[in-house]
């Protein structure tokens, strides 16, 4: 820093801040931007090699090469849509193919959800006749006969989401009834595509898909769609969501937004933000009692309450060995489990369960059942034995609803279907670790991100999790969300998102199914993509940080040396008495807080004096001149001067000055 510094040496620090924000910001752009990327890795659901297999480096394994590799490279073809033969004439060692991309997705995820398709069908159906692969974002398929505008329905693949609907009987008289409308409007659509929702409840939709290959007639499409609509009633017969997937159609309904909406051409600039009014509505280390149930009336004796007092003693014991997770009971009349949030460290983890087992012990004492939820913890128990079964009441959300379904919200087509996609990878990848934890973050507009965490009780089976995470999703009231920004928790698991980071760590990142293949050409241009992106930004970032260190060490070099000038300006020859005493105004900022008032200890002669320590715990009092006193200015000088000659700074209560940037301070020692 400059001593008593100008206009000009001021401007110099600000362009060199502005330059390390700017840094920053694109570091941290590119980072959400990755995210953002690998949230849309496409999802592989079943592939199917059949009609026989050709022999190796025959003319038709050549062929399927040629005709892969051109579905590829023309990805993402005319609204999602490509066919093709090799050769194009029709020998008996003719390749016909296509591919179809699901009507509502982008461009460059149609493209990449090809290029991904074909490559395992290289690797998968080598030999093969004839294959179908099929992901979430599209199908690719090829056969030795011409299957263009002929509509098959084998092979046939059937997915289900394991929840159960109440009410099964009218559910799925609604959902017939929905999806065949979607299939009409599908059949008379040019992209052979279409979405429908319609009311369950007041705070429930039901959403539907429909599509066929662009080349079938309409009258081919609806016949198609009808056929796969039919065996919904054998794939997911009273279930929450499910899908049945044709080579030339397929149909899907869930209770959540599962496709993009099709008016949507980009992100929105910005959505809505949920603003809970409590302390947990940003990061904390400190825990917060969210809610609790004691969801039976049935009191206990004094056994009982003896031995749920040992169970929760045994749950805040184990808290403290550091345990994250721990399940135990008593005589096996009382059973009982806490779980910490999966980013904890132990002290914080320990603090949870004891505040949870205190407030838990005194509201639900009296009563066979209880669980309590804290922002950094949960703990139940109950009389029954509840250990590794899905438990989804009770349960507690804080979720900002609009009045009326009707309501307009900004984005909320966007983010709703953004949040609920997320919500689907968070289930599988939390049931797969051993944790049943898992946190995410994707770039949701230019300005925000989106944070997402969930979390399974450890006792539970990988498809519990999955299962109990898919339960909230198709529970959340969609489409009157009003915000991103909330919670839902559940006994067996739970679920957070917010537009803020409220956990510890860095996140999961989505990969690429294919990601440990080298092979893979379109993994391979993104790569090099990658990599030139990331050379046009750290290259100059590099380059743009060593100039800020070295502008930032020259004027701090120019700092030092004018100490010596400024105090031979201001004290002439007795400078060089003076030297030893100068302190720095870091080191001065340092020991009082920064000036901070409540380190303010009255006013002296010239100015405001506070009491501070400094770095080897020496008491001091700092007298500071005041930036607008012409007479202090003089009095500073001479105080200096007198005491510099009359007293040595080690024996004295004099220690020293401070004479730096505006700043004219007196430093002495404070008992």
């Amino acid at each position: 820093m400059e001593l008593f510094t100008n206009h000009k040496p001021i401007a110099s620090m600000a362009s060199y801040k502005i330059l390390f924000l700017f840094i920053l910001l694109s570091f941290l752009n590119f980072a959400t931007t990755e995210a953002q990327d690998q949230s849309s890795t496409p999802l592989y659901i079943y592939h199917n090699c059949s009609g026989g297999n050709t022999t190796a480096n025959s003319a038709f394994q050549i062929n399927v090469r040629t005709l892969l590799s051109s579905l590829s490279s023309n990805a993402p073809g005319d609204n999602g849509f490509y066919n093709t033969t090799v050769p194009p004439k029709n020998p008996s060692d003719s390749v016909f193919g296509l591919f179809m991309c699901r009507g509502d997705v982008p461009p460059q995820l149609c493209q990449q959800c090809v290029q991904n398709a074909t490559q395992r069908l290289r690797s998968m159906c080598s030999l093969s006749i004839q294959a179908v692969i099929w992901y979430d974002e599209c199908t690719v398929r090829y056969s030795n006969r011409s299957f263009f505008s002929t509509v098959d329905t084998r092979p046939r693949v059937g997915l289900l989401n394991t929840a159960n609907i109440s009410n099964q009987e009218s559910f799925m008289r609604l959902m017939f009834s929905t999806i065949n409308k979607t299939a009409d409007e599908a059949a008379k659509d040019d992209k052979k595509f279409a979405t429908r929702q319609t009311n369950i409840s007041e705070f429930q939709n039901l959403y539907c898909l429909a599509q066929c290959t662009p080349d079938l007639s309409p009258l081919d499409c609806r016949s198609c769609l009808s056929k796969v609509i039919g065996d919904l009633s054998w794939c997911c017969e009273g279930k929450q969501g499910g899908r049945v997937l044709y080579p030339s159609c397929n149909v899907r309904y869930e209770l959540y937004p599962f496709y993009r909406s099709t008016n949507r051409t980009k992100p929105p600039a910005w959505v809505p933000a949920t603003n809970f009014p409590d302390a947990d509505s940003q990061f904390s280390e400190d825990p917060t009692y969210l809610n609790h149930s004691c969801p039976t009336d049935v009191t206990v004796d004094s056994t009982f309450q003896m031995y749920l007092k040992t169970l929760l003693f045994y749950l805040s014991s184990n808290a403290t060995n550091g345990k994250k997770s721990y399940k135990d009971n008593v005589e096996n009349t009382v059973y009982g489990l806490f779980m910490c949030r999966g980013d904890l460290p132990s002290q914080l983890c320990q603090q949870c369960v004891l505040n949870a087992t205190h407030r838990i012990s005194s509201v639900c004492n009296s009563v066979q059942e209880g669980i309590i939820w804290y922002s950094h913890c949960m703990i139940r128990y109950s009389n029954l034995y509840f250990f590794s079964e899905v438990e989804e009441s009770p349960n507690f959300d804080m979720l900002n609803l609009t009045s009326s379904s009707t309501s307009i919200i900004p984005g909320q087509d966007y983010f709703t279907f953004t949040l609920s996609d997320t919500i689907v990878k968070l289930a599988q990848e939390a049931g797969d670790t051993t944790e049943r934890y898992v946190t995410k973050s994707l770039k949701l507009t230019d300005l925000q991100t989106l944070y997402t965490l969930a979390q399974c009780t450890q006792d539970l089976s990988s498809d519990g999790c999955k299962n109990c995470l898919e339960d909230i999703n198709g529970k959340i009231p969609w489409f009157r969300l009003g915000s991103v920004g909330g919670r839902v928790l559940y006994p067996s698991c739970n679920l957070r998102f917010e537009l803020f980071q409220f956990y510890r760590g860095s996140d999961e990142e989505t990969q690429s199914p294919m990601a440990g293949n080298p092979s893979t050409p379109g993994l391979q241009g993104k790569r090099k993509v990658r990599l030139r992106t990331i050379i046009f930004i750290i290259v100059p970032t590099i380059v743009s940080v060593t100039l800020f260190f070295l502008g930032y060490y020259l004027v701090k070099r120019k700092a030092r040396k004018s100490v010596k000038t400024i105090l031979r300006e201001n004290f002439g020859h007795e400078s060089v008495t003076l030297e030893p005493l100068q302190f720095s105004l870091a080191v001065i900022e340092a020991a009082t807080n920064n000036f901070s008032n409540d380190n303010r200890i009255g006013k002296g002669g010239f100015g405001e004096v506070y009491k501070g320590i400094l770095f080897d715990g020496r008491q001091i009092a700092v007298k500071r001149l005041s930036k607008s006193s012409k007479q202090g200015a003089n009095e500073f000088k001479n105080e200096v001067l007198l005491i510099a000659k009359l007293q040595h700074r080690n024996l004295v209560t004099f220690i020293g000055f401070c004479l730096e940037e505006l700043e004219k301070i007196l430093i002495y020692e404070y008992a």
